[in-house]
């Protein structure tokens, strides 16, 4: 971390708090900010087929079957044939078993089920929670950086109604409900209603009949399933393979080779809700949970419904609409999963979907596998600095900076200051953080101190309004209180940050640096708590109008303890570090929660060699 890493690094106990899994040492190519991926659709294709069991099995997608060694993530199609026993399969990047659902099963159910995978090293992994089943995984597509098509979400509309039997049947799409006629893909969510005989159904790109399925059913069973189809002349075509049946399909999105789309940042699958559902919609808020920012256009996750009290349908759709599609249907007491690609709707820092069922109550759970950026937005990862890097080359392409004001301890400067705050200002910006923010270093030595206060002044000689009473030189919470303000003091007034007012600013509070123990103080969490907080008085007397402590939940709890609500530090914005787990961990801490009650992580920090990186969470 920073300090020239000389402080200690959280430890990967830190990211199984927050519900990421680490899978061994993570390289720095898997550590580094991913990059944004432009999709390339391809004609539906078998790329494994095995025997899927409780222990992982390690998949090789990447370099067979259409997708380059390049590509950061498939579509693919998971079906599971006859299962030994009721579970859930999950397929998530290789080395990574997050506990979230691909899709939920019922013994000897075959069922489908859409996904969106990170490839790691072009792997990817899959693993029955009980039993066996045959597994079968089809691709459709991959992103990679570089070449390809943006997507564009659009509310949820009915594109195709009709009774389908063996024939295929066209189903022209460019130009209609918002697709415009350079498209090259679409997603839609597709519905088989009351077959006449069990079979499934094939959704491919006009013209072509690949020996895939896109859901298998059971007669008069009805069930649907989110398909992403390669147009060809702007169609595309669907049939069954036995009987006939209803098919519906609603679009959700499109994919162009535009620059005027998204682009999509992929995520190991991250739980973002579990809540209840009623006949009501009930607003999902997405921003600033797994990962989610802000600026997102669009998820992509998958909702499982469960305790279903009533045979209904599922809706999940852009916040505030609700129109007449079912995302899934489903039976009294059934548990079933469907791929969502919902647009997300709402303020830039309050980034919302819905959902709701049609009849009765049941419980929703979201995981998150990725979202959508404006293409013009880059990928919303930003890069902190300090003293360190001075003379040095300084990151590039971040889309915002953070900028410690101090040297290797509170009490010296960061000689390079100003120049880091001109780097700052050249950041892409493109997500809701400020492109310029601040830090200063918060320490607590009581005796070991070079000067300790002995008044309630600021080094310019103007009263202090303490809470705590009269500092008079002794080793208290009055004077910690003093100590702390001097500190941020001199950070806002005299290390060489320009116009401190015009920043949002964090106080770093790590173990790092020097702090009273137990052996220094009964009290010593409180003397700390209270150095802290003259720290933000002297701030908010500097006229900064947004202060937030960088901390681990761990660390800060080690140093302040527990902050009680009366404390000015409560609510305070968060900034969370991950150490050496990577992006993964700190895009899952965006939804671990803040340091203290009420208050909302903002971004997350983790390292990359020797260089701090940081994700947005709103």
């Amino acid at each position: 971390m920073r300090l020239a890493h000389r402080i200690a690094i959280i430890l990967s106990a830190t990211a199984v708090a927050v519900g990421a899994v680490v899978a061994g040492p993570v390289t720095a190519a898997e550590a580094a900010a991913p990059t944004t991926g432009r999709f390339t659709p391809l004609d539906t294709v078998r790329s494994w087929t095995g025997t899927g069991r409780t222990t992982p099995t390690t998949v090789q997608l990447g370099g067979r079957t259409g997708v380059p060694s390049s590509a950061t993530a498939v579509v693919v199609n998971v079906e599971v044939e006859r299962p030994t026993a009721a579970g859930t399969v999950r397929v998530t990047p290789a080395g990574v078993s997050a506990g979230v659902t691909t899709q939920a099963f019922r013994k000897g159910q075959t069922v489908s089920s859409l996904q969106t995978v990170r490839l790691a090293g072009g792997k990817v992994q899959v693993q029955l929670s009980a039993g066996t089943g045959r597994i079968y995984l089809d691709v459709s597509g991959y992103y990679a950086n570089g070449s390809g098509a943006t997507f564009t979400p659009l509310n949820a509309t009915r594109v195709f109604n009709q009774r389908v039997g063996t024939t295929p049947k066209k189903v022209p799409l460019a130009g209609r409900a918002g697709i415009p006629s350079n498209a090259t893909a679409v997603a839609l969510n597709t519905e088989v209603g009351t077959p006449s005989a069990n079979g499934y159904v094939r959704v491919t790109p006009s013209g072509k009949d690949a020996t895939v399925a896109a859901q298998v059913f059971t007669k008069n069973t009805t069930i649907s399933n989110l398909v992403i189809v390669k147009l060809a002349g702007g169609a595309a075509q669907v049939k069954v393979s036995s009987g006939t049946a209803t098919v519906f399909m609603d679009v959700a999105g499109y994919y162009a080779n535009t620059s005027t789309g998204s682009v999509f940042v992929p995520l190991d699958p991250v739980r973002a809700t579990s809540t209840g559902l009623t006949t009501t919609p009930k607003t999902l808020r997405l921003s600033g949970t797994a990962g989610v920012p802000g600026t997102a256009t669009a998820i992509v996750a998958t909702a499982t419904t469960s305790r279903t009290t009533a045979a209904s349908y599922l809706r999940f759709t852009p916040s505030g609409q609700d129109p007449q599609v079912a995302t899934q249907v489903l039976g009294a007491g059934q548990t079933l999963s469907n791929a969502v690609m919902t647009k997300l709707v709402g303020s830039s820092v309050d980034r919302r979907a819905q959902a709701k069922v049609s009849r009765g109550t049941a419980t929703l759970t979201v995981d998150v596998a990725g979202y959508f950026l404006d293409g013009s937005s880059g990928s919303g990862f930003g890069a902190d600095v300090s003293w360190p890097q001075c003379g040095s080359t300084l990151p590039a392409g971040q889309a915002f900076g953070v900028v410690g004001a101090n040297g290797s301890l509170p009490n010296q400067s960061n000689p390079c200051t100003a120049q880091q705050v001109r780097w700052a200002a050249a950041s892409t910006g493109g997500t809701n953080q400020p492109k310029v923010q601040v830090y200063a270093l918060a320490a607590n030595p009581g005796r070991a101190a070079a000067v300790w206060p002995t008044t309630n002044t600021d080094p310019a000689g103007a009263p202090i309004s303490n809470p705590y009473g009269t500092c008079s030189g002794g080793y208290d919470r009055a004077c910690s209180y003093v100590y702390g303000y001097t500190r941020a003091y001199e950070a806002s007034h005299s290390r060489g940050v320009p116009t401190p007012s015009a920043y949002r600013w964090w106080i770093d509070v790590e173990t790092g640096l020097s702090w009273l123990g137990p052996a220094d103080a009964t009290d010593h969490q409180a003397q700390n708590r209270a150095d802290v907080e003259g720290m933000v008085a002297a701030l908010r007397a500097a006229k900064v109008s947004t202060i937030g402590i960088y901390s681990t939940k761990s660390q800060f709890g080690t140093i302040v303890g527990t902050v009680p609500a009366s404390s000015p530090l409560t609510g305070l914005p968060s900034w969370i570090a991950v150490g050496t787990d990577g992006v993964r961990a700190a895009q899952a801490a965006c939804s671990a929660g803040g340091l203290t009650t009420g208050s909302r992580v903002q971004m997350t920090q983790y390292v990359v060699g020797n260089q701090d990186r940081n994700v947005s969470c709103v």
